[in-house]
């Protein structure tokens, strides 16, 4: 089995057209936890990602959080500056200090 990090699905599910990302979202949100093949009940894919996603301590961003650590970015950018920023900082391995 490929191991598949959370980072990787979202890059590739990013990368789809918009109609595609709108599909995968409904999906996802819509599809049962389990399903039945031959006889044998399975996680289906939604469940192994949300079980991916918890497995690496990923959660979702919450603004209010944010907006209390203050200014961390120009107001003037785009979001897609800010998401191209996130990803830079996540794959930085230098050690970082607080102060």
């Amino acid at each position: 089995m490929m191991n598949v990090t959370f980072d990787e699905v979202l890059e590739k599910a990013l990368a789809l057209p918009l109609a595609d990302q709108r599909r995968l979202v409904f999906t996802l949100s819509a599809a049962p936890a389990f399903e039945t093949r031959n006889g044998g009940e399975y996680l289906t894919p939604r469940e192994k990602l949300e079980r991916l996603v918890i497995a690496q301590g990923k959660k979702p961003l919450n603004f209010a959080e944010l907006r209390e650590l203050g200014e961390f970015f120009p107001e003037d950018e785009s979001v897609d500056d800010l998401v191209n920023a996130v990803r830079a900082w996540r794959r930085d391995l230098r050690d970082r200090s607080v102060e």
